[in-house]
């Protein structure tokens, strides 16, 4: 992670401090009185081009915003942070005073610092396995309701098409068939973490199997633990055994067909062919 993350003049970072893949943690300084990180781009494009109207432009202001952020802070601070002189020998422009020059330079020190402790807290949390799995889940966007992580565990290779079965935290196995290709593209085999991904309208919800068996693969069982009603179709959350939560959209008539209520029983059906995998990148 870079410590500065606009360029101030006399900011310097150490070759020691490589920038991390991502970071997991971020902040800006935000001082007392509402005096953020855009003062300080501000201040420090004036004192580079020796022109409010230019500065402004650089930290995407106005040229009434960044007046009126100027003299806010001239208002705020004990001493003029920053002057215009219009013509005379030196000629005309916006510069700092030599109280603004400080300021500045007392912010650049100050997000050095503050760069060097988001690095350590970032560092601590790569470290850790389980965080890091967790938020590359979080940051995964996918319009299929129900997401489930787990690894592997085994892989069928048949004449078109492949059957792999994911076992998940809690001890409960989503079955997904997908194709040859998309097997091997995706580097499927025994042991990879995937996230198995179904859509909610594809899961049907059972109550009584009244003696019959089935021929769809994934028969997950729980309990009932919301019920989101709509004007035509209702959302019904099952949470399984295991822990894990799955999610299926059914008619309003079939929940009172169902007889589906808060804590009851019920098994999520979906087919194999339902079921999307993917991969971490």
């Amino acid at each position: 992670m870079q410590t500065m993350n606009f360029p101030l003049p006399g900011a310097k970072v150490s070759a020691k401090n490589k920038p991390l893949p991502a970071a997991l943690v971020d902040g800006d300084i935000r001082l007392i009185g509402g005096l953020g990180e855009r003062l300080f781009r501000l201040l420090a494009a004036i004192d580079n081009t020796g022109s409010i109207n230019q500065a402004a432009k650089e930290v995407g202001l106005t040229y009434k915003g960044a007046w009126e952020m100027i003299e806010r802070a001239n208002n705020l601070s004990p001493k003029i942070l920053v002057s215009t002189a219009i013509g005379g020998r030196s000629g005309g422009g916006t510069r700092l005073t030599p109280a603004g020059k400080s300021f500045l330079q007392l912010f650049i020190g100050i997000k050095e610092e503050h760069g060097h402790f988001l690095e350590q807290i970032n560092q601590r949390l790569t470290s850790n396995e389980d965080i890091l799995f967790l938020f590359k889940r979080l940051i995964m966007k996918a319009s299929a309701r129900n997401q489930f992580f787990g690894k592997v565990t085994d892989v069928s290779i048949g004449a078109v098409n492949v059957t792999v079965v994911v076992g998940l935290k809690g001890g409960e196995s989503v079955v997904a068939m997908i194709t040859k290709e998309s097997a091997e593209s995706l580097g499927i085999k025994n042991g990879v973490d995937v996230v198995a991904l179904v859509k909610a309208p594809q899961v049907i919800v059972i109550t009584d199997f009244g003696g019959y068996r089935i021929s769809a693969r994934n028969q997950l069982k729980g309990a009932v633990t919301r019920i989101q009603k709509g004007a035509v179709n209702s959302e019904v959350i099952i949470e399984l055994t295991g822990g894990d939560s799955i999610t299926a959209t059914v008619t309003n008539e079939s929940i009172e067909t169902l007889g589906l209520s808060l804590g009851c029983p019920a098994t999520a059906v979906f087919k194999a062919g339902s079921v999307i995998l993917g991969v971490a990148a």
